[in-house]
């Protein structure tokens, strides 16, 4: 039992060494009318520990990668950017890894990171009418709302898309190698 544990562990951790990688290398702007609004390829290690470890694995996965992330000088929102992200992406692993237990088949896989995608853009609506205000204290309300609706719930629903379509082929190509995690 320590055995299997310990695996575990020494498995979440690599993960959220390649994801820390991932994502201090990888950043780009998905909306160019919006380049503060980055994505990275640093989600997709840490989905998959929530799928095969479990979600409370996969939130961890996402602690540790922003705490590497701000401790390195990444992001340029500073640790208000940082626990933002943190906030979404931990939503979408928690969602994913609840729903698909790991149980790696395509239907679940669909199930999990559609609901996964849809729990990260409705969380991050209150997590912005609280976090955008404190970036830029003179926003007006119309201005927010418009903001939070026309491009941050599209930013969340297309970073969920493409997290979610890179790491279903990525968990299939593990699983055709006979890749044991």
């Amino acid at each position: 039992m320590k055995r299997a544990k310990l695996r575990r562990i020494i498995l979440a951790s690599i993960l959220a060494a390649l994801s820390f990688v991932l994502m201090r290398f990888t950043e780009f702007p998905l909306i160019p009318s919006a380049p503060f609004l980055k994505v990275s390829f640093g989600d997709i290690p840490l989905l998959i520990g929530a799928v095969y470890l479990g979600p409370w694995y996969g939130v961890s996965i996402a602690l540790v990668k922003d705490l590497l992330f701000l401790a390195s000088g990444g992001g340029g929102g500073g640790p208000l950017g940082v626990l933002v992200n943190f906030i979404a992406i931990s939503t979408f692993a928690f969602v994913v890894g609840i729903v698909v237990k790991g149980s790696i088949n395509l239907k679940r896989l669909i199930l999990g990171f559609v609901l996964g995608t849809a729990a990260m853009a409705a969380v991050m609506i209150p997590v912005n009418f609280w976090a955008v205000p404190l970036f830029l204290p003179n926003v007006t309300h119309s201005y927010l709302i418009n903001y939070i609706f026309k491009v941050n719930v599209p930013f969340n629903l297309l970073e969920g898309a493409m997290d979610s379509v890179i790491t279903i082929a990525t968990l299939f190509a593990l699983k055709r190698r006979n890749v044991r995690l």
